[in-house]
């Protein structure tokens, strides 16, 4: 009967946070941006009758040119609503060891406060560039 469970595949997400540090910019090996943005965000809960504040911290990644537009406009403390999915990936770090990262892959970035730019860098359309590079990237090319 196991096997005849169905379900579907949801990974959405949508969150809002501020940056812990300055958008971290860089380039695959094809010249693909790829911008890292560390954010940080709450969660409220009751806990004995008083409400208690849990703070957690992840990495979003923003690709391509919404990427360069979100290293040229958001700083530390900037306030976000990220929308997208989350992805788990591995890698070798330089002393051997092996590493895991989870992070959220960033379909539309909302910026909170004024900027220089437009207030959201929307969800690619058809015309646009891809939330991901088209090129088959490997977590290897991921330059973080």
């Amino acid at each position: 009967m196991a096997s005849e469970l169905r379900f579907p595949h949801v990974n959405n997400l949508v969150l809002s946070g501020r940056l812990t540090r300055d958008v971290e910019l860089r380039y695959t090996s094809t010249g693909t941006p790829v911008a890292k943005l560390p954010i940080a965000f709450d969660r409220n809960y009751m806990k004995n009758g008083e409400w208690q504040t849990e703070t957690s911290f992840i990495d979003v990644i923003v690709w391509n040119k919404r990427g360069e537009q979100c290293a040229e406009s958001l700083h530390k403390g900037n306030a976000i609503i990220v929308e997208g999915y989350i992805k788990t990936r591995s890698y070798t770090d330089s002393n051997g060891q092996n590493r895991k990262i989870t992070e959220i892959v960033a379909n539309k970035i909302s910026f909170l406060e004024r900027t220089n730019i437009t207030e959201t860098i929307p969800k690619a359309d058809k015309n646009q560039e891809l939330d991901e590079p088209s090129e088959q990237i490997t977590d290897d090319d991921v330059p973080f």
